[in-house]
């Protein structure tokens, strides 16, 4: 089996960091560094080797001490283009910037997490934490069915009766943007930016449908 080592370069949630540094005019690095930690977030139950960011930073460090630019030419064009802008947008080499983005996942890392207020919500950021929501729209107001709410029960009795595998996590994502649209107006105004058709009614609808199916269906 052939080895692919040059996918430390272009791909996982460095990648995304080094992309969105790339992107000229967006958010500061700060911000998606602790952005992606929401993304990756784990909690003080959670066993330690689950926690990513010392990791990644560590990733970050030796990819740093051990660059080469050979190697580095040997990467898709695209990524090198990516690494290369990331690094110019700081003003600094492509190993200066790995060791530099380890330092702040680290600072993330003793931060804890960032309130909505401090670090608004990204559209990235959404799409990450809550991919099973977007575009609620795009299927409820078909043929099939007269209302989000006929749509999405068709949605969970076609899972049934392996709703582990999606109308669980639905209903946990919709629960969790519910209880964050009502504690915090600051990620309600943006989540309602990252799809206007996620609305607080609708993570509603799908909660209540959700957790009347798993009462009724699976206790």
């Amino acid at each position: 089996m052939p080895l692919h080592p040059e996918g430390a370069f272009t791909s996982g949630p460095l990648f995304q960091l080094v992309g969105l540094a790339a992107a000229r005019g967006g958010d500061p690095l700060e911000w998606q560094v602790l952005r992606m930690a929401r993304v990756l977030r784990t909690e003080h139950w959670d066993p330690t080797w689950r926690h990513p960011l010392q990791p990644l930073a560590s990733q970050l460090d030796h990819l740093a001490l051990t660059f080469d630019e050979d190697f580095f030419r040997s990467c898709p064009k695209d990524a090198q283009e990516t690494w290369l802008a990331a690094a110019s947008a700081t003003d600094d080499t492509v190993s200066g910037f790995m060791t530099g983005l380890a330092a702040l996942l680290r600072l993330a890392d003793r931060q804890g997490s960032t309130g909505h207020g401090d670090v608004p919500l990204a559209k990235w950021e959404a799409a990450a934490r809550f991919p099973l929501l977007r575009d609620l729209d795009t299927w409820a107001y078909d043929e099939e069915y007269d209302s989000f709410e006929s749509a999405f029960q068709g949605r969970i009795d076609g899972e049934h009766p392996y709703c582990d595998r999606e109308v669980v996590p639905f209903v946990a994502q919709a629960s969790e943007a519910l209880a964050l649209c009502a504690a915090c107006e600051h990620f309600r105004r943006d989540f309602l930016g990252f799809d206007t058709s996620v609305t607080p009614a609708a993570l509603a609808l799908v909660v209540d449908l959700g957790y009347a199916h798993m009462v009724g269906h699976h206790r």
